[in-house]
């Protein structure tokens, strides 16, 4: 018989519990990516930090659930579950339009619940306000979409392209996302207070550092940008490199 899973397991997988943790990090996966895209994460952070891995609908255990397209949407569903149970602080990890979607998600956290992030890492994303520089492409057919997204990336897997079955399940998941960050519209609001990291991989063809930097008008707090070798995907050649970096920046997060 299977269980049912509680609000909060439906939107957050916690791989590694921690008896004591001084902070939270919440962990938002990249475009049609799930949790697994932070494998090996729990074991480089420090005890003192508990890892989220943010679970979207349509994906992994949330499978049979319809994928959002549209963020303002997914950031208040997600806000109503979490709100209640980020109960000390919590700071955001998020990779390409996970970048995007732990922006907005501080930002309704903080609007909904009166307290944001100590502190966010954006990674592979240009800065909300900053207009797409790419073509529209979610609206394609699916052959042209995994073609441009294949081209853009370099990272959609042959088994995709070529096998029916895994084209039905991942296509709908991915296609959502790109939808997400297509139609997504900045509104202006007051800076947060905490301080953002952004991270880039310095061959990504997507954004430079220029776009990168557009991320310090959204703090009023302090920023810091760090790029490591690779491309849009540096996270994981450069994963325990990445997570130290992190990691520091929790760690002076954490004291008072």
């Amino acid at each position: 018989m299977t269980t049912a899973l509680s609000d909060l397991d439906r939107w957050v997988l916690c791989p590694a519990p921690r008896k004591a943790p001084l902070l939270r990090l919440l962990c938002v996966p990249y475009a049609g990516g799930g949790t697994a895209a932070f494998q090996g994460w729990s074991d480089l952070l420090p005890d003192t930090v508990e890892p989220w891995f943010l679970r979207l609908p349509g994906r992994e255990a949330r499978f049979r659930e319809d994928p959002h397209t549209d963020i303002s949407v997914l950031v208040k569903e997600a806000a109503a579950v979490l709100g209640p149970a980020l109960d000390g602080p919590y700071a955001f990890f998020g990779h390409s339009l996970g970048a995007l979607i732990a922006f907005e998600l501080a930002r309704e956290l903080r609007r909904s619940h009166g307290r944001g992030p100590v502190h966010l890492a954006v990674s592979a994303r240009s800065a909300p306000h900053l207009p797409l520089r790419h073509a529209v492409v979610h609206q394609l057919s699916d052959d042209l979409l995994l073609e441009a997204l294949d081209r853009r990336f370099n990272a959609i897997p042959p088994a995709i392209r070529d096998d029916p079955q895994m084209r039905a399940l991942y296509l709908p998941v991915l296609r959502a996302d790109v939808t997400l960050l297509e139609t997504y519209v900045h509104l202006p609001a007051p800076p947060l207070p905490c301080p953002v990291t952004a991270y880039g991989g310095r061959d990504d063809p997507e954004f430079g550092s220029g776009e990168l930097d557009g991320w310090e008008q959204h703090t009023a707090s302090a920023f810091r940008l760090r790029t490591f070798p690779g491309g849009h995907f540096f996270l994981n050649p450069s994963r325990a490199e990445l997570v130290a970096d992190v990691t520091g920046d929790l760690y002076a997060a954490m004291i008072p």
